[in-house]
């Protein structure tokens, strides 16, 4: 009898033990969804506030290794500090009448305040990037756009 007393009472103790392990867990996959949910807010709160869209046409006769090395050029000013999100590449050749695909490459950057896009204006990485490659475009033309949604 007692022994089966002893039994019974080493069951109880190696459920309570997993339940508290359970419980443990569960309190950590917790907090991890409520960090997650933190993040996600954040994320919600650091939305962009200005665009700059820049479009370049290049020279007659520039190369494809002067293209190459534009395309790095670019690749290095995507490390200006202020950058949120950058995109960059030629156009898609939709085939639609109102899109323009003359252009042959398109700098899209996103910024979090305007203040950001004009420090990004004067960076030294901004500035080196057009004094290195100005003299392969023909024509740029500049978007700036706010965002209100």
């Amino acid at each position: 009898m007692r022994l089966l007393l002893c039994l019974c009472f080493l069951s109880l103790l190696a459920c309570q033990q997993v339940d508290t392990e359970v419980q443990n867990e569960l309190q950590q996959l917790k907090m991890q969804l409520q960090e997650t949910e933190q993040a996600l807010q954040k994320a919600s709160n650091d939305e962009v506030t200005f665009i700059h869209t820049v479009f370049f046409w290049m020279k007659e006769g520039v190369n494809d290794e002067q293209k190459k090395a534009f395309e790095e050029g670019m690749a290095a000013l995507a490390k200006v500090p202020t950058l949120y999100k950058v995109y960059s590449g030629p156009p898609a050749m939709t085939d639609r009448e109102v899109v323009d695909n003359s252009y042959d490459y398109a700098w899209v950057c996103h910024f979090e305040s305007k203040e950001d896009h004009d420090s990004y204006q004067v960076d030294p990485i901004h500035l080196d990037f057009i004094e290195k490659y100005k003299d392969l475009w023909e024509k740029v033309q500049v978007y700036d756009n706010t965002v209100s949604m």
